[in-house]
């Protein structure tokens, strides 16, 4: 496909990084310093021009024949504009809005309503993924494949949990639910049915999202989680607390938050939730707002410094759960040294989002946040070495795990006498494989990116 995007921004950028893997990509940007910088990182093609300019707009869609237009620029009003604007021009064009205030998400044409066809708003994505790590006690990632019916988390096994010191194979688990991976330090265990799972081991786990509840309460819950501090009035935190407080159960919100004008609009649109007007990145504030006290620290401001250094204070006063997100892909390493578990990159949640809508079928892959590690499905063929055999006949490569297979809509999870069939849509979980191999048992290539 021919993609056009215009605005090349963190969104737009990272939109365009994950889309040229798969297709021809032409950036629109006006700013002189974003158009040098993705000349210079990008495998795409930069017009430095307006793109909310109708003429501009119009040129671009003749010239490289474009099917899909995706605008991510900073005004949401201008993304809306720009879809609309380009159905006008080029009707068939797929049109895909990057959001990020709520209050402009519209119906798509799905819904009934021409215009747009695709809304991405990695502000609410974050928010959801927030929400979910802060209820799954355990939880230090979630990934929610939506369009699949399912959800990877990753839970922390600690020493006083049940599951230490019995086998994979052994434990109640629900049924529609698998553990596909066992990190133990540096190693990934991904034949892991005879595994002992040792204090301190995180399990990834593959299932239902009413399964990944009930593996929450399997591994264990000390204390469930009801208080909860957020570091900041953006709007992934404002979201977060708007969803903590619909769920009916009786939980404690605090948002702190230094901006006055936030505080404001905070206070207007929670009304059971307490708003500090603080600086949170000054460990005193942090202290009298008895931080440490709470179940789970959340730090959603607009600025990974701020982030880091408040989720850093936390964690040297012993809060027990904390969460942050991060916009720029740099700091990924650094929250991770400093030991913070979960964390949410923003350029990830864009990433998966964009591809998942816009690379499709078998190529459609999901970066779960570990390096060399892949999720991703393959419907399979007449080609491939799987149709005929049952799972335990098949020599699977190194680093690779058959984890569900779709059929009829339905997952299934398989067991050695599963047999697969044409047609069958696997999903594939791979760390560090080799995409040779991969393919060879497939009988297709491997999705682009592993």
């Amino acid at each position: 496909m021919n993609v056009i995007i215009v605005g090349a921004g963190n969104v737009g950028s990272t939109s365009a990084d994950a889309l040229s893997k798969a297709h021809d990509v032409l950036i629109i940007e006006k700013d002189p310093e974003k158009v040098d910088n993705a000349r210079a990182s990008i495998n795409a093609s930069v017009l430095h021009d307006d793109g909310s300019n109708p003429k501009v707009l119009e040129a671009a869609i003749d010239r490289v024949d474009a099917d899909v237009m995706l605008s991510a620029v900073p005004d949401d009003s201008l993304n809306l504009f720009i879809c609309l604007m380009a159905k006008r021009i080029k009707p068939s064009i797929i049109t895909v809005a990057c959001l990020r205030d709520p209050d402009y998400i519209v119906k798509t044409a799905e819904e009934g309503e021409a215009g747009i066809d695709i809304l991405v708003s990695p502000e609410l994505i974050t928010a959801g993924k927030i929400e979910k790590l802060a209820t799954l006690e355990n939880a230090v990632s979630y990934d929610d494949v939506s369009n699949l019916g399912v959800a990877l988390a990753t839970f922390r096994i600690r020493r006083n949990h049940g599951p230490v010191g019995k086998v994979v194979m052994d434990l109640p688990l629900p049924e529609d639910c698998d553990i596909i991976a066992i990190y133990r330090g540096d190693s990934v265990i991904l034949n892991c049915e005879t595994a002992e799972i040792h204090a301190d081991d995180r399990i990834c786990v593959l299932g239902s999202h009413a399964s990944i509840e009930q593996v929450n309460k399997i591994v264990g819950i000390d204390k469930e989680a009801k208080e909860f501090v957020i570091l900041g009035a953006s709007i992934v935190g404002i979201e977060v607390a708007k969803s903590l407080l619909k769920s009916g159960k009786k939980r404690f919100i605090k948002i702190i938050e230094k901006d006055e004008n936030l505080c404001r609009y905070a206070s207007r649109e929670l009304d059971n939730a307490i708003i500090v007007n603080a600086d949170f990145v000054d460990p005193s504030v942090l202290r009298s707002e008895n931080v440490h006290r709470a179940d789970v620290v959340i730090s959603a401001s607009a600025m990974d410094e701020r982030n880091l250094l408040a989720c850093m204070a936390a964690l040297r006063f012993g809060t027990k759960k904390i969460i942050s997100k991060y916009s720029k892909r740099e700091y990924e390493g650094i929250f991770k040294y400093t030991g913070i578990e979960s964390i949410i990159g923003y350029h990830r949640v864009i990433s998966n989002e964009v591809t998942k809508h816009l690379v499709f079928d078998d190529r459609a892959i999901l970066n779960t946040g570990h390096e060399g590690e892949y999720f991703f499905a393959s419907v399979l063929d007449k080609h491939s070495i799987l149709v005929g055999n049952r799972l335990g006949d098949v020599n699977m490569p190194e680093g690779m795990r058959i984890a569900a297979v779709m059929r009829g809509g339905e997952p299934i999870y398989p067991h050695m006498d599963t047999m697969f069939m044409p047609n069958d849509k696997v999903l594939v979980f791979t760390y560090m494989a080799n995409p040779v191999e991969i393919t060879r048992l497939l009988g297709q290539k491997t999705p682009l990116g592993l």
